[in-house]
């Protein structure tokens, strides 16, 4: 089982994550890592640079099956719009999601001016696309797949910790995961 949550880069997502799982005993995985290192598992390059987005959604696919199959929840953090290498938005198809066992979407949304300071002190470099425009474009899409694959979707806007967390709770409550990790 798994609950993803989305957004745009800078905007919180992983700091909720991290703390989440700390709190209630969960995992939790970017995307972005699952794929580097589902990758590396299967040789697919000793470079390791992402040649092919739809390589990296059957690597995805894979690594999330593997963690559910193992009988562990995963709180995993991504996007539903990449960017490109020439700034272009990639819009992830919606069988990329369907094929993850998602049981909700938490969307985290964020001014983007504040997006722009997080992007600047984490990676000292200016975004290559308009922040309002991907913010825009990531909840369009979001709402479209979930739409598509019937699977809840909560928008939140900078929430804090509680917030958060009584989102992801809300999916999860009378689960098997619930069930084992007392939450």
């Amino acid at each position: 089982m798994t609950v993803f949550v989305a957004g745009v880069h800078g905007v919180g997502k992983s700091y909720l994550c991290q703390n989440y799982a700390l709190k209630y005993g969960v995992v939790h995985e970017s995307a972005s890592a699952l794929i580097r290192r589902e990758r590396s598992l299967a040789e697919w390059g000793a470079d390791k640079r992402v040649q092919n987005i739809d390589d990296n959604q059957v690597a995805l696919k894979s690594a999330v099956k593997r963690i559910n199959a193992s009988g562990q929840s995963l709180l995993l953090d991504g996007h539903f719009v990449l960017i490109n290498p020439t700034s272009e938005f990639v819009f992830l198809d919606s069988s990329v999601f369907a094929d993850l066992d998602l049981k909700g979407v938490v969307l985290v949304e964020a001014a983007p001016d504040v997006i722009l300071s997080r992007l600047s002190l984490r990676d000292s470099h200016e975004s290559p696309v308009d922040i309002s425009s991907f913010l825009n474009e990531e909840r369009l899409h979001a709402q479209r797949v979930c739409q598509i694959i019937d699977v809840p979707l909560q928008i939140m806007f900078s929430p804090d910790f509680e917030e958060f967390s009584g989102a992801v709770s809300s999916f999860i409550k009378n689960s098997k995961w619930s069930f084992l990790n007392g939450t």
